[in-house]
C-alpha cells in the first residue's frame, strides 16, 4: 500500500482517528508530522456513550513514529496577516502552525487533513488545492471505509477548495495592502 509522503493532521482528525480505533494503523502506514499546538489541542475524545478517553501522544513522539514541528510566532502572525477578517475570525492556530509549514518546506511532499472548512478554503486562495486531503480520502486510500461526519469528506474539501478559489478570483480572503 502506499504511504503518503508526509501527511500534516489537524487535531480534529487526529480526535477522530483515536474515537474511530484507526490512529494506531494510520501511524503504520503514513509518515505523520502535526504541530506542537495540534499535539497540545489533541487531549480526548469522547466515545457514543459520552465517555471521555485520555489521548497522550507521548510514545509515539518519544518513539520517532510521529513528527512534530513548530514556528516562531512572528511567522505564524506574518501568514495570518495576508488575510482578511472573513478568513482571520475561522482559522485558529494549529490550522495557521499546519499551514505555514506546509508553505515553507517545500522539500517534502506535504498534504493537509482537516475537518475545517477554512483550511480548504485557504488552500483553495493559494490556488494549491491538491495539498489538501480529506480523512475520507485517506481511509479510503488504505480499505478503512468508514461513515464520517460531512467534514471529513471528499465532497467537503472540494466544495470548501472551490469556494476559496472563487475567493481568490474575487479578491476576497486575502488582505489588501
Amino acid at each position: 500500500m502506499k504511504r503518503f509522503k508526509c501527511l500534516l493532521l489537524d487535531a480534529n482528525v487526529v480526535i477522530k482517528l483515536f474515537s474511530l480505533g484507526l490512529w494506531d494503523a494510520l501511524v503504520k502506514q503514513c509518515e505523520i508530522h502535526l504541530s506542537e499546538i495540534v499535539v497540545a489541542e489533541s487531549n480526548f475524545f469522547e466515545d457514543s456513550e459520552g465517555d471521555r478517553h485520555d489521548i497522550d501522544l507521548t510514545a509515539y513522539i518519544r518513539d520517532g513514529q510521529i513528527q512534530i514541528f513548530s514556528h516562531p510566532s512572528s511567522d505564524l502572525q506574518k501568514f495570518r496577516s495576508s488575510f482578511d477578517s472573513m478568513y482571520l475570525e475561522r482559522l485558529d492556530p494549529g490550522e495557521t502552525e499546519s499551514l505555514v509549514h506546509l508553505l515553507s518546506d517545500e522539500e517534502e511532499e506535504f498534504y493537509l487533513c482537516s475537518g475545517d472548512a477554512i483550511v480548504y478554503r485557504v488552500l483553495g486562495n493559494l490556488k494549491i488545492t491538491e495539498k489538501g486531503v480529506s480523512l475520507e480520502e485517506i481511509l479510503d486510500q488504505f480499505g478503512w471505509r468508514r461513515s464520517l461526519e460531512s467534514c471529513f469528506t471528499k465532497n467537503w474539501r472540494q466544495q470548501w477548495s472551490q469556494t476559496g478559489l472563487g475567493d481568490s478570483m474575487f479578491g476576497g480572503g486575502k488582505r489588501t495592502k
